[in-house]
């Protein structure tokens, strides 16, 4: 139960984010997104406090950039916003920003922002996996003016087809501390794939799924061992 602006709302976290790069004890935003109920923000420690709302539809995969320089949210079916917020939540600024030409999104569709450099975006794009490679490029908007709604083509690059099993499509993704680059993704088929250097060109992926997996598992989400890429868990 979390305390919103019209009372406790009941309701389920898809995911929630937080300031990685923050060094304060005492830094307490959070962001999380809600089924059928919007993304929310809060930056208090009194577990009271009031959340505020920052953006509509169901609140799905959510990200803070190192020292809050920007902030994403996402809704169902891949569309991606970038914003700038100030502390209390409000939106100072902000732009959508999925792929144009991005199809075949999970319902609640997965990215991650490259933990050793923020400005780099994996995106899971039904078969294909997308990166935008300068999120600080694209330029965000008053929110009070018209106009932002649509995709976009900025930074972005689609990888080859990157998932071979028909019928499937990527559902999790996750990015290596160190060494740097190393990028996991798993299927609504079992499989996982390791791509190296991922964060140029369009490097070709490793099929490395385990030959226990069982057939037709979904791949719901992976973790790396932030000291050594090589220890992951699906």
């Amino acid at each position: 139960w979390t305390p919103m602006n019209n009372g406790y709302l009941t309701s389920m976290f898809y995911t929630v984010a937080l300031d990685h790069a923050s060094t304060s004890a005492n830094d307490s935003t959070i962001i999380g997104g809600l089924q059928d109920n919007n993304s929310w923000f809060v930056n208090s420690n009194n577990p009271q406090k009031i959340w505020s709302p920052v953006f509509f539809g169901d609140g799905s995969y959510c990200a803070v950039a190192n020292n809050k320089l920007n902030y994403y949210f996402s809704i169902q079916n891949g569309k991606m916003q970038k914003m700038q917020l100030d502390a209390a939540g409000n939106v100072l600024a902000r732009r959508r920003i999925d792929p144009i030409g991005g199809k075949g999104y999970q319902f609640v569709n997965p990215y991650i922002l490259d933990p050793n450099n923020n400005n780099i975006m994996y995106l899971a794009g039904g078969k294909n996996l997308w990166r935008n490679d300068n999120l600080n490029s694209i330029t965000l908007q008053n929110p009070s003016l018209p106009g932002g709604w649509d995709s976009i083509s900025t930074g972005w690059t689609m990888f080859p087809d990157t998932v071979p099993t028909a019928g499937a499509t990527i559902t999790a993704v996750a990015v290596s501390n160190n060494p740097a680059n190393r990028l996991y993704y798993g299927t609504s088929s079992k499989n996982v794939y390791r791509v190296d250097n991922a964060n140029t060109g369009s490097p070709t992926a490793v099929d490395i799924t385990g030959a226990a997996f069982p057939n037709g598992a979904n791949v719901s989400c992976i973790a790396i061992d932030p000291t050594d890429s090589r220890k992951v868990i699906v």
